[in-house]
């Protein structure tokens, strides 16, 4: 499936309501102060985001860490029966502790995302990293 402004807004919607995200609130506040700076072409639906105004907007990680993965949410794909697939969703914060990147990928990023996905409604597997700001 093509990486676009509008896909970028549906995983947005799907990280928030379905990943279990630790402190929902303060990773709502990023989204909704960031701009999409870069949409990945490979054949996964990542994206890199800009934070307007960092400063005013609660970290979900803690600064001073560097650049570094916070967060994965893994899920099954139950489309292809018989087939074990699944969808990868993992969140990066910058050094100050903003989100930069959402990396979204399908297999581990070894297939292209697909059009239709059927995935179980949560997901089996979910790390948070030592930085994460849980509330």
């Amino acid at each position: 499936m093509r990486n676009d402004l509008n896909r970028a807004a549906h995983w947005i919607a799907f990280i928030l309501e379905r990943c279990h995200f630790p402190n929902r609130d303060a990773l709502a506040a990023q989204f909704a102060n960031a701009e999409i700076t870069e949409l990945c072409e490979c054949g996964c639906n990542s994206f890199a985001l800009s934070i307007a105004a960092p400063d005013c907007l609660p970290r979900i990680s803690m600064n001073g860490h560097g650049y570094g993965l916070v967060f994965e949410a893994d899920f099954r794909d139950l489309s292809v029966p018989g087939e074990p697939r699944s969808l990868e969703i993992l969140l990066f914060t910058d050094d100050s502790g903003h989100l930069s990147y959402v990396e979204i990928d399908y297999c581990g990023n070894g297939l292209p995302m697909p059009g239709r996905l059927d995935l179980e409604s949560t997901p089996y597997r979910v790390f948070k990293g030592d930085t994460l700001i849980s509330k």
